[in-house]
């Protein structure tokens, strides 16, 4: 008797759950476990290749998120994942704009020489950064393009260490070239708009967090590699 009312109890615990609250739930559980195995050298390099599974359950609960939101859910993947990756493939296939640098195996499948869950990556930072901004109260459309470029291009800058370190990527140089940070705004720019444009009423506080993890995330592995 004891035990069914347990178990009772844990289902209407989850029963009680909102669906942003499992997403949230379950996106510390792995980015804590991701940050325990990337800061010991022994586990290093099986948790590295656990970061496309990550970044991939990453953006399917935000584009979720998105897809309660939006009229055109798939049309906002579709256009921020496939501009993502072509500027990515430019970029490895020229070194314009970023400059030099290669993608390595760790992240999964590549196409063209990116590795696919980059395109995703675009597609989250992109509606996470907005959604940052819509929870500052920061409306305006334009004011909203140029401010989520500049987030996106300073989480880039957070990233950078840690990619290198992990051999998510590579660059020819030996420290990142500036070409980089100044094309990662350009190129926000307009994937920023178009997300607006599809998206009148972003989602706002999941995605918001969910930026806010991934900050501090980053932050917390500098000091273990």
């Amino acid at each position: 008797m004891f035990a069914v009312c347990i178990n009772y109890c844990k289902f209407a615990m989850i029963r009680s759950l909102t669906s942003q609250e499992i997403k949230w739930r379950l996106l510390l559980i792995l980015h804590l476990v991701g940050l325990v195995g990337l800061s010991f050298s022994p586990s290093r390099p099986f948790f590295a290749q656990l970061s496309f599974f990550n970044l991939f359950i990453t953006a399917a609960l935000i584009f979720h998120e998105v897809w309660l939101s939006s009229r055109h859910p798939w049309r906002v993947l579709i256009w921020l994942f496939s501009l993502g990756m072509a500027v990515e493939i430019l970029g490895v296939q020229t070194g314009f704009p970023f400059g030099e640098y290669s993608y390595g195996t760790v992240l999964g499948p590549r196409l063209a020489g990116v590795s696919v869950i980059i395109g995703l990556n675009w597609f989250y930072l992109v509606v996470s950064s907005v959604a940052l901004l819509r929870w500052l109260g920061v409306v305006n459309i334009w004011l909203t393009v140029v401010m989520a470029s500049l987030i996106l291009t300073a989480v880039d800058f957070l990233i950078e260490p840690v990619a290198i370190n992990l051999y998510y990527w590579q660059w020819e140089a030996v420290s990142v070239p500036l070409s980089n940070y100044i094309a990662w705004f350009v190129v926000s720019l307009p994937l920023v708009y178009l997300y607006q444009r599809f998206t009148p009423h972003p989602p706002v506080l999941f995605p918001a967090k969910v930026l806010l993890l991934q900050v501090v995330f980053f932050s917390v592995l500098q000091f273990f590699l």
